[in-house]
């Protein structure tokens, strides 16, 4: 994936905010660009869990209810604009 042109432009982006969370400084500015695809990513990943949990049986939905909720607390918490 890396060598494709394709996703070139969303592995450099991801590149960039990886740098920037790695770094020292505390608060972390994003670019829009960067925000707007962290924030895609993760809707994304919630709606997926939604699925699997309403799809799963006991000991999957055990497993993945609290990535759920910790997706959910995330864009509730720093990206609810």
């Amino acid at each position: 994936m890396s060598t494709d042109d394709r996703f070139y432009n969303e592995i450099k982006t991801f590149n960039s905010l990886l740098q920037k969370l790695e770094s020292d400084g505390n608060p972390v500015k994003l670019t829009k660009d960067e925000k707007t695809k962290l924030v895609f990513r993760l809707k994304e990943n919630e709606k997926h869990l939604e699925k699997q949990i309403k799809n799963a049986g006991f000991i999957k939905k055990w497993i993945y209810k609290p990535l759920y909720k910790q997706y959910k607390n995330i864009i509730e918490t720093h990206f609810n604009d």
